[in-house]
């Protein structure tokens, strides 16, 4: 018998659908509503969901007994109640290796264009003022410093990148060694006020945790030389938002560049949106076309794995399940 898998409208790239089609009885819910997750598991019998931003909650879990496995179709967990699956005895895989080059690549692209003006320059070549070329020059990013706040593995694939640019790469990381990042020309900073007062460019790319929530506050704005740039591909609420407007405002730093918000979707009113000296984009650094074939791929392949009992890379809760 086949095992029974749940997607969620709209749903990962038709190379993973097809993938779970070819070996699995695929059933779609209409959307990711947390009585609509229990109605379709429940009814169809779904042994595996896959993820996308949809919400695994703890009522889920417990309302859905014949769940077994849930996989996420990116890195980011912080849409399933770990625990919860852990308690009941449900995997929890992510994919952590499929758009790690696509997000570092996200990151460069920004810290170019913050050094190099670009959305300053492009609005007023369209308004008409050539002079702009006068008054506001383009820096180099060659010999300047970049902090790097994570260094998992976007973190290290932004450093090699960084470095190819002659720039210069400190980290901050409590769970890297010294040893590990001076292997890789790497100064390790060991607070996080320390690197700010350095840095050029800080570019953050932790996950969502309590340790990291509002990380990036007042007290850390200050830190940053008022010629410095924030970056933040994390998470949206690892950066605190009100602060970052008013050191953006009263131009305690020089800039910053978002793919990710406190709220996502942004609310329409967001004050930021106010301001010339930020760059925004729509949570997608890591959606790149080639991404999105790797993530969709690796998420079903690992999914039928974990169905047919096999222990995956990506078994995110594996230690505390096996250790329940």
């Amino acid at each position: 018998m086949k095992h029974r898998v749940l997607l969620i409208n709209p749903t990962i790239q038709p190379v993973g659908v097809d993938m779970l089609k070819s070996q699995c009885e695929v059933f779609m819910a209409p959307d990711g509503k947390e009585e609509t997750l229990i109605q379709y598991i429940n009814t169809n019998q779904i042994e595996g969901v896959l993820t996308r931003v949809e919400f695994i909650t703890r009522n889920v879990v417990e309302r859905c007994p014949s769940l077994k496995v849930v996989a996420q179709h990116g890195i980011g967990l912080d849409n399933i109640d770990i625990d919860a699956c852990t308690e009941h005895g449900i995997r929890v895989l992510n994919v952590p290796d499929a758009n790690y080059t696509s997000v570092a690549e996200h990151a460069i692209m920004f810290i170019l264009a913050c050094a190099c003006k670009v959305l300053q320059g492009d609005k007023n070549v369209r308004q008409g003022n050539w002079k702009f070329r006068e008054t506001n020059f383009p820096n180099d990013v060659a010999g300047k410093t970049l902090m790097v706040i994570a260094f998992g593995r976007i973190g290290r694939d932004v450093t090699k990148k960084a470095q190819a640019l002659d720039m210069n790469v400190i980290a901050y990381d409590a769970y890297v060694s010294r040893e590990a990042m001076a292997d890789l020309g790497v100064e390790k900073v060991d607070s996080l006020e320390e690197g700010l007062a350095k840095a050029d460019f800080v570019t953050i790319h932790a996950p969502l945790t309590p340790e990291t929530r509002g990380m990036m506050g007042p007290q850390q704005f200050k830190a940053m030389k008022p010629s410095a740039y924030l970056l933040n591909m994390g998470r949206g609420p690892v950066v605190d938002q009100s602060a970052l407007y008013h050191a953006l405002k009263d131009h305690i730093i020089a800039g910053a560049a978002l793919d990710v918000f406190e709220q996502e979707p942004p609310e329409e009113n967001n004050p930021l949106f106010a301001l010339d000296n930020i760059i925004l984009s729509p949570h997608n650094a890591g959606d790149t076309y080639e991404a999105k074939q790797r993530c969709s791929a690796k998420a079903a392949e690992n999914l039928i794995l974990a169905l047919n009992g096999e222990a995956t890379y990506n078994w995110f809760n594996r230690r505390a399940m096996e250790s329940n």
